[in-house]
């Protein structure tokens, strides 16, 4: 007995898939497109977005131009997101913005193209293309509507993004710096040293700046010791400047003593070279 009113709502819900299904079927054999409009906004708003997209896919060109064109294109666009098809509904926003810039929604649709953009983005261990596409679509969209009631959600994914991409820097930086400690290490010195620079520069007031700079002054004092003659003093010079850098921005910090230790021993080894 307890059985019973599964089974009951089993059969409802296989009798109203059939339903959907039969009724998706006649909707594709169908030729009357208000009836293939009217079904592809019901199943939108019932939240079925494969046949809601299936069906605004099918009808877009057949109303093209007429008083149903905009909606079918916004409809269309948020199916597509709905799905998780980012880089599409990005697409579709972007088509609706541009064909109907005087729309009450193309203020919306410039957002939801950004926002497309930056759900299709991964996270700071991969490429960073998609994000950099969000980024300069919401800047874009902030640049058209500056008092835009998306104006705060907006600046917080720019914000979010930017943190990804000093993330994925530092990340990048480290990894040059771990290989060059390995056995090939002479070829990545330089390398190593090159990417500390720009995120010094890109990032000026990052928390892994004073990591970084400190490695700056340690990579070039191996570069420098490490290289033939007639490159040995030019280096130790610059590891000397990588050192004032470093203090003049952290006069108090954890690698101060190292940073001093590079120091003592370059000014060392270019005392030698002058001797010499």
């Amino acid at each position: 007995m307890k059985k019973a009113p599964i089974l009951l709502v089993l059969c409802a819900l296989l009798i109203s898939i059939s339903s959907c299904t039969t009724q998706m079927a006649k909707l594709e054999r169908s030729s009357n497109y208000a009836e293939l409009l009217n079904g592809a906004i019901a199943f939108y708003e019932k939240g079925q977005y494969v046949k809601a997209k299936t069906l605004f896919e099918k009808i877009q060109p057949i109303y093209q131009g007429t008083e149903y064109a905009e909606k079918i294109r916004y409809y269309w666009a948020y199916s597509e997101f709905y799905l998780g098809l980012y880089q599409l509904s990005a697409y579709q926003f972007s088509v609706f913005y541009n064909t109907y810039g005087r729309s009450p929604l193309a203020e919306e649709a410039q957002y939801m193209e950004a926002y497309s953009l930056y759900m299709d983005s991964p996270g700071p261990d991969l490429e960073q293309t998609s994000s950099e596409e969000a980024v300069l679509m919401m800047q874009n969209f902030l640049n058209r509507y500056p008092v835009s009631q998306y104006y705060e959600e907006a600046n917080e994914i720019i914000d979010e993004l930017q943190v990804r991409f000093e993330t994925k820097a530092y990340q990048t930086a480290k990894l040059y710096y771990r290989l060059s400690t390995g056995l090939s290490f002479r070829n990545y010195l330089e390398a190593a040293l090159t990417t500390f620079q720009t995120f010094k520069s890109d990032f000026p007031d990052s928390k892994y700046n004073e990591e970084l700079m400190y490695l700056s002054v340690e990579t070039s004092y191996k570069l420098a010791n490490n290289s033939i003659a007639r490159l040995r003093q030019e280096r130790f010079e610059k590891t000397l400047k990588y050192h004032r850098d470093f203090v003049d921005r952290f006069p108090v910090s954890e690698y101060s003593d190292k940073v001093n230790d590079y120091y003592e021993k370059s000014t060392s080894e270019l005392n030698k070279l002058k001797t010499n």
